[in-house]
């Protein structure tokens, strides 16, 4: 009996404590200089797993990862006989993770350095369901344009699912901005992972298994993420489809009977995400999407929501003249809703993780529980 506790602790030991795995296909370039950013970071942190998924890049991306591995990069790096499509890609990433951790990371971001350091002090004070790793947007020089908490804040736990939902919302879909815990999900009831593959939403099928049956989660408030502005990110339908159509398919795939937070999930994209991108679109703001007959399409799914109405039914309807200043009121009537729970949440920061912070060098105020 002791000799196989032993070995299990030993195979544990051995185990990296988080995988980074990045789908890629033919962004050869972007693929540089996100393994740049982590060469610095990884080349002698051995609890990190890095693993490339490529889609059968037509590129140079063998020969980019080739270069780094050569440099003494550790990669374990799979290639595609044949592009097997986005969804499938991710969901190779996710099967090959060997991690306690797994952090699917799209391959024209960035970890901005001194992010993995962060990231792994983090992980080993006490065990997460999922983390989501707040973010800022980049054109072109990710350095330069790096922005920060106002506050000054690293971290926040939270203790229950319905709270992280409200407080990530749509973020959950950023791809790169969250990390789940793979021994949790393996031991929960979820669906076929490969229902998910052609919903352009395939990393659903993992983080809200877990969002709807665990506890303890992570929000990382330090901006440790930079995401690539004016990329399409693989997607070859328009935002009505992923956002509306197939987004409500995954939310009753996964979350059963944990309506109060496929509400929430819901509402968030209704309240926020929906209006800001479509304003955007009308602005001429976003080369990223298509979105042609939104209210044909979104109607059927939320009609009888009454949030469609005020926030997203004018922003498509009313003229450009007057669709702008309904939506910075309705933004702003959207930003006043959680100003009573910031001031109830405030008391709960006396709670502090001070060994962390000291690890990490930061003050103690910086991490905090709910």
């Amino acid at each position: 009996m002791e000799s196989e506790t032993k070995a299990k602790r030993q195979t544990e030991d051995m185990r990296p404590l988080l995988t980074i795995a990045i789908p890629t296909y033919n962004r050869s370039r972007f693929l540089k200089e996100l393994l740049s950013s982590l060469f610095g970071q990884l080349i002698a942190e051995p609890r990190v797993e890095l693993i490339i998924s490529d889609n059968a890049s037509p590129d140079e991306t063998p020969a980019v990862v080739a270069d780094y591995v050569k440099r003494g990069l550790r990669v374990r790096y799979l290639r595609n006989e044949t592009n097997v499509g986005s969804g499938a890609n991710f969901l190779q990433c996710f099967e090959q993770a060997g991690g306690k951790y797994v952090w699917i990371f799209a391959d024209d971001d960035i970890i901005v350095p001194g992010g993995v350091a962060k990231i792994l002090t983090l992980l080993t004070i006490e065990d997460y369901a999922l983390v989501h790793v707040s973010s800022y947007g980049f054109r072109s020089d990710y350095v330069t344009e790096r922005t920060s908490d106002r506050f000054g804040r690293l971290a926040e736990v939270i203790p229950d699912g319905l709270q992280f939902a409200r407080r990530i919302g749509t973020m959950i879909t950023f791809i790169s901005g969250m990390i789940v815990n793979k021994d949790i999900y393996t031991k929960i009831p979820h669906p076929q992972l490969t229902d998910f593959v052609d919903t352009s939403l395939p990393q659903l099928g993992w983080l809200l298994p877990v969002l709807a049956s665990s506890s303890n989660y992570l929000y990382v408030w330090e901006r440790l993420v930079a995401g690539r502005n004016g990329n399409r990110g693989g997607w070859d339908i328009e935002i009505c489809q992923i956002f509306g159509v197939n987004f409500e398919r995954v939310i009753q795939m996964t979350l059963g009977d944990r309506g109060n937070i496929a509400k929430e999930l819901r509402n968030s994209t209704l309240r926020a995400w929906f209006p800001t991108t479509i304003m955007a679109i009308r602005l001429g703001k976003s080369e990223l999407y298509e979105a042609p007959n939104m209210h044909e399409k979104l109607v059927p799914i939320f009609k009888n929501n009454w949030r469609y109405w005020i926030y997203i039914y004018p922003v498509i309807k009313l003229p450009l003249g007057l669709a702008g200043p309904w939506y910075s009121m309705t933004m702003f009537a959207n930003w006043l809703r959680p100003i009573h729970l910031r001031y109830v949440f405030s008391t709960t920061f006396a709670y502090i993780y001070s060994n962390a912070a000291t690890r990490l060098g930061l003050s103690t105020k910086q991490i905090a529980r709910v």
